[in-house]
This record gives structure tokens, sequence and C-alpha cells, in this order.
């Protein structure tokens, strides 16, 4: 099986690469899990509780996947999509929710060691000029200012050069416009099959 983790900062087309890498296997043995941010709301304590039993659903949902896959699928031709991340705490917990940083490192940790416990993990991080980021804002989004969105956008940073994953970081603007999809999806892909970009 192959764990694809897709990650980044809002307005950065997520969404848009998941829909060309699920194309891309036609769909064949694709399962999409996603991982919602936490409520503002929570307090630095049940916003960890929050992820930790997230976390602990996908495993055992992984779990079934693979003992279906060993009686029915080619184990090594399936794909599991994980739409966002336990990473994006570390970002969203230290600018909302005042979690230390090394409280969350340690959970980094432990998601790296999950995941590199499974053969085929790729880590796709998207990102993007804070001030395009900006533009592309909908409203729905953490943060709203150029201040909060470069903050963001330096923790992603930081957490991608924590994770021990195999990683790709793909910058999906040059200027005011978005690099192609078409580009951003061979990065990918090229990444993926043969750990090259």
């Amino acid at each position: 099986m192959k764990h694809i983790i897709i990650c980044g900062i809002d307005r950065c087309g997520k969404n848009s690469l998941i829909k060309g890498i699920c194309d891309h296997y036609n769909y064949n043995g694709v399962h999409i899990r996603h991982f919602d941010k936490p409520p503002k709301t929570l307090t630095s304590v049940q916003a960890f509780e929050f992820q930790k039993n997230t976390f602990s659903k996908e495993g055992n949902f992984i779990e079934c996947i693979s003992n279906l896959e060993k009686d029915q699928y080619y184990y090594h031709e399936n794909v599991l999509i994980w739409n966002r991340s336990p990473y994006g705490e570390y970002v969203y917990g230290q600018m909302f929710r005042k979690l230390e940083k090394k409280v969350i490192i340690k959970y980094i940790r432990t998601y790296d060691n999950f995941y590199l416990y499974h053969d085929n993990t790729y880590f796709i991080m998207l990102t993007a000029d804070p001030e395009f980021c900006l533009k592309q804002e909908d409203g729905n989004s953490f943060s709203k200012t150029i201040e909060q969105k470069t903050k963001e956008i330096s923790l992603f940073n930081e957490v991608f050069e924590l994770s021990s994953l195999n990683k790709l970081k793909i910058k999906v603007n040059d200027g005011d416009n978005y690099i192609s999809k078409e580009t951003i999806l061979n990065n990918t892909l090229n990444f993926i099959n043969n750990g090259k970009h």
C-alpha cells in the first residue's frame, strides 16, 4: 500500500492534487482519509485528545483495509491518501492554542513512527508565498492576516524539516499565479513512483 500524506497551508490546492492522484490511479483501490482541524474553541488538552482519537480511528481503519487487501487485492497496488494530517497541530496548536513546541514535537515523533511502520509512505507539503495565500483567502482559514500567514508557513516548514518521512515540498505559486495543476501533479507522481522531483 502507498501512503500519501498531503499537507500544507489553506488555499494551496490540496484537494486539486488529491483529485489528480485519484484520476491517475483511476480511483482503483484509492482510499481518502480527511483530518479535520480541532475546533478553535477547544483547550490545548482537548485539542490533543481530539487529534489522538482521530488518529486512533484512522489506525484501526488501516488495519481493516490491510486485512481486506490481503484477501482481495494486490497489496502494493492500493493507495491511502491522507488529506491533512496530525502534523497540522504543530502549526495551529502553537498559533492558536499556545501549545509548547516540545510537547507537540513528541506527538510528531509518534505520528512519524506510525507512518514509518508502513512501507511506501510519502509526505507532500504544499506551500506558497504569504501574500499569494492572502489573496486566495475565502474567510474559512484560521490565518487571515499577512503576519499569521507568514507564521503559518514558517511553522509548516519547521514540521516538514522535523519529519523523517520521504518528503517533497512543492511551492504552488509563481508570483501572483498558481503553478499549473499538471506540473504539481507530475512532480508529485515522479516523487512517489521514482523518488525524484
